[in-house]
């Protein structure tokens, strides 16, 4: 789970994901109220985790000849994985450091 780099609270699960939906880059922290950003390497890592599902998808549903119904379930079945997920790929940082 992420830290704050301020106060070192430890977010939990819900928290990051709730924080992560807010508008904005930064994400403010519920312990001290000071804003965090994510790291440059954990956007990277959730950016590769957003690539995977629509290719999954549209690979089983190509391999496979699966009907609608079907490519729903597996959409569902990954949407839920990546959202259990996405809380322990969070990193945390008090800058907001460029992409690239």
């Amino acid at each position: 789970m992420p830290h704050c780099e301020n106060c070192k609270n430890e977010w939990s699960w819900g928290t990051t994901l709730r924080k992560s939906f807010t508008l904005g880059e930064g994400m403010e922290c519920p312990e001290c109220g000071k804003t965090q950003y994510m790291t440059k390497k954990s956007r990277q890592r959730m950016g590769i985790a957003n690539f995977f599902p629509p290719v999954i998808l549209l690979g089983s549903a190509w391999l496979f000849d699966l009907n609608i119904v079907s490519v729903l379930a597996v959409a569902l079945f990954l949407f839920a994985i990546f959202m259990l997920t996405y809380p322990q790929m969070t990193e945390l940082t008090n800058e907001n450091e460029p992409m690239w």
